[in-house]
């Protein structure tokens, strides 16, 4: 199939495609000057919009699969464990940011209160 019909299967924008492949993550074989989209390629598309909701962007996505030619799952399983341990971090990280932002609020609150209440 060809480049338009690869859209409308896989949801990705052609340009997207086009990159994909520029970056080397899509292989696509060609017949003359056009290009030939397989259904294993609109599986890997899929595949690589999913991981871009999961915060994965394209550059770690090439980390990943580098040039490999068969996609590899537990080189993403991987690299997923080190994501969710990253988030968690984040998260812990932020939580603490949280409860400093309030206690500063409480604080600047109760300055406010004694200049109110000593004129």
């Amino acid at each position: 199939m060809f480049i338009g019909e690869a859209s409308k299967l896989s949801g990705a924008t052609q340009r997207a495609i086009r990159l994909y492949e520029s970056m080397g993550l899509l292989k696509v074989s060609r017949e003359g000057k056009y290009r030939f989209y397989t259904h294993k390629n609109i599986e890997l598309i899929n595949i690589i919009k999913d991981a871009q909701t999961l915060g994965i962007n394209l550059s770690e996505m090439v980390a990943i699969l580098g040039q490999q030619e068969e996609f590899d799952w537990s080189l993403v399983h991987d690299f997923l464990s080190q994501k969710y341990s990253k988030i968690e971090s984040e998260i812990r990280a932020l939580e603490v940011q949280k409860m400093n932002v309030k206690n500063y609020q409480i604080s600047i609150a109760a300055c406010l209160e004694k200049l109110d209440s000593n004129p």
